[in-house]
């Protein structure tokens, strides 16, 4: 079930440092879910936007990222979109099972901002619509898990 974006005000990415890690594959749905993200991380200390040929390549280039210790919290960008075949959904369990792994190996929150959709019109409206964008999405869970940790 498709769910509207939370309706509490944005938090704020003021002071934090972010690594972004995009997929170029669909480049028009995933630029427009890295426009979206770094619109709602306006304000942060560092956002640094790192392209990778698709989904399945951010896990590399985010476990760098994460092992930098120069961010506070990675997200991860791509589209998904499902074929005839089962090829989006290896390739969206391996990506998750990536990031988990590198976000629990270092201690740095990885985002998954990874659009998995059944249709191109399911995928433009998670990366286009004001209510339902995943882009700004994963920015405001960052944003959160970033602070959080920092209670820690």
């Amino acid at each position: 079930m498709l769910r509207a974006a939370k309706k509490t005000p944005p938090p704020a990415a003021r002071g934090l440092r972010f690594g972004i890690v995009a997929a170029q594959y669909n480049a028009e749905l995933a630029d427009a879910l890295l426009a979206s993200c770094e619109q709602a991380l306006a304000g942060a200390k560092t956002v640094r936007a790192v392209r990778v040929p698709g989904s399945f390549e951010v896990s590399v280039v985010a476990g760098r990222l994460a092992k930098s210790r120069r961010y506070d919290c990675i997200i991860a960008l791509g589209v998904l979109l499902q074929g005839q075949t089962k090829h989006a959904d290896h390739i969206g369990s391996a990506v998750a099972h990536g990031l988990t792994t590198i976000s629990i190996q270092t201690g740095v929150p990885v985002i998954f901002g990874i659009v998995t959709a059944n249709s191109l019109a399911q995928a433009r409206v998670r990366c286009f619509s004001q209510n339902y964008n995943r882009g700004r999405e994963a920015a405001h869970t960052a944003i959160e898990m970033a602070r959080t940790c920092q209670t820690l």
